[in-house]
């Protein structure tokens, strides 16, 4: 994924400094605090202070609704394969590769992740320089040519030159522009219109794991991930008809190829905002990541279906959780996205990570750890309550960081953390199978131990979000920010 930069018009003062003077407290009022003072380019209430010559965002119209369809339809390419990782991993560890441990597997897949966001970083400033449609056709491709090798893929080494380095890449290249296009005709809507776009992650992983499934018994694993390529050529020839920007960068502010480089020095910048927050993002997705990986495959052991069933209608309703956790965060990337322009960015945030943790340790956890359960109450309300909530993860973390910074700033703030969330993302699942290679237990049992460390990382997440927030504006909660 790669950075949405905002573009606006020369000025004799910037906007920030226009809108430092409008909020310059009179003798009655209290002085800033140091927190306050070194994010001072953010409002307590994110209002923009008008100025002349500003560029203006159409907000809506024919035009700008098609741009989000186009943004919904390469989303649905990229985050839907990445929300059916859970499909391929079943199929991987069950039929392709069964005697391959559960840590080793894990790198396919910790490794597509990477890919897809170390290299969404290095987009962001191509991105700027040609505009979004170049970028999807070239992310069309790789993803197209890495889904149908991965079709007839068998052994470990052309699944991963497959899935995870060709289908990473085309899924990076589609992500990044597909986000950016939309930055281009919203402003004040952007969350709105951003959350939407999302809404095409959640949809693809609700479609591909029912199409996976209802197909597998009838054609096999071949012509099922055949006839997914196909519906993804369909996908990506709609993004590239409708993606396009509408600002060009503004002369002696492009960015270049060195803001695609981590800074360290931007983590020591007097109050470790965000330095905090980054390691938040980093909690957050490799949290994530761990459920939308394991959902379908821990059903099939909770169930204790043999390894001949996980291709069959016995294994049906693993496909269904999946698609059902996707469609819940279909709606939880909408509401999200509106919440966030109401309440706040990192008010949304946190409020989104306090019920991911709640529904990864009082609802999965117990699932697992109670002997005996027949009934899915538990695992279903897992289920809802985290596709719901985890809807922001991946929608609101960028847009968090642009809390933080100067808009010309942004691309060096963004390589800068997502460099370091791409590692983190990298070991988290080969962690997870290595502790479900650590648990002596059969059956749902063994997944205890991921299960503490998916909700042991969303509490540490939610703290660090949360701190920020409170270094930054105090207790006031009824600040927008």
């Amino acid at each position: 994924m790669g950075p949405i930069f905002e573009h606006r018009s020369p000025s004799t003062e910037s906007p920030d400094v226009l809108r430092d003077k409008a909020e310059m407290p009179t003798s009655n009022e209290h002085s800033p605090s140091e927190p306050e003072k070194a994010t001072r380019n953010i409002s307590p209430t994110n209002e923009r202070i008008p100025f002349e010559d500003e560029i203006t965002y159409p907000e809506g119209g024919r035009d700008a609704w098609l741009v989000v369809f186009g943004a919904w339809c390469g989303l649905t390419s990229s985050l839907g394969i990445y929300n059916t990782t859970g499909v391929f991993e079943v199929v991987v560890s069950r039929v392709l590769l069964p005697d391959v441990s559960p840590s080793s597997l894990g790198w396919i897949f910790s490794v597509y992740a990477f890919v897809n966001w170390v290299c969404g970083v290095q987009v962001g400033p191509t991105f700027d320089a040609m505009g979004p449609r170049l970028l999807i056709l070239a992310g069309s491709i790789c993803t197209l040519i890495g889904i149908f090798t991965l079709s007839v893929s068998t052994e470990y080494y052309q699944i991963f030159l497959s899935f995870s380095i060709m289908t990473g890449i085309g899924s990076s290249l589609l992500l990044t522009p597909s986000m950016g296009c939309v930055a281009h005709w919203f402003m004040e809507r952007r969350g709105l219109a951003s959350g939407i776009a999302f809404i095409g992650g959640g949809f693809g992983g609700v479609l591909f794991p029912l199409m996976i499934q209802a197909l597998l018994p009838k054609v096999g694993w071949g012509w099922s991930i055949r006839i997914l390529g196909f519906v993804l050529l369909a996908l990506c020839a709609i993004s590239i008809a409708f993606c396009r920007s509408r600002i060009p960068p503004r002369k002696g502010a492009e960015t270049t190829w060195r803001d695609t480089l981590p800074d360290p020095k931007i983590f020591l910048d007097g109050t470790g905002a965000m330095a905090v927050t980054t390691i938040g993002v980093l909690l957050t997705d490799l949290a994530y990541f761990i459920p939308i990986t394991y959902t379908p495959i821990y059903y099939i052991d909770r169930q204790h279906l043999a390894q001949g069933e996980a291709l069959t209608g016995s294994s049906a309703f693993a496909y269904q959780l999946l698609a059902i956790l996707n469609a819940a965060s279909c709606v939880g990337r909408y509401v999200a996205g509106d919440m966030a322009d109401r309440f706040g960015r990192y008010n949304t945030m946190i409020v989104s990570l306090f019920f991911c943790t709640v529904s990864v340790l009082c609802f999965w956890l117990p699932d697992i750890v109670v002997p005996d359960l027949d009934n899915y109450a538990l695992l279903i309300v897992f289920i809802l309550l985290f596709g719901f909530c985890s809807g922001s993860n991946v929608s609101l973390t960028p847009i968090c960081l642009g809390q933080l910074c100067e808009t010309q700033e942004y691309g060096r703030y963004y390589a800068t953390c997502f460099t370091a969330v791409s590692f983190g993302v990298l070991v988290s699942i080969p962690i997870a199978g290595g502790l479900l290679s650590a648990v002596e237990a059969e059956g749902k049992e063994k997944y205890w131990g991921v299960a503490l460390f998916a909700g042991l990382s969303y509490v540490a997440a939610f703290l660090s979000f949360l701190w920020v927030r409170i270094k930054v504006k105090g207790f006031d909660w009824r600040i927008k920010w």
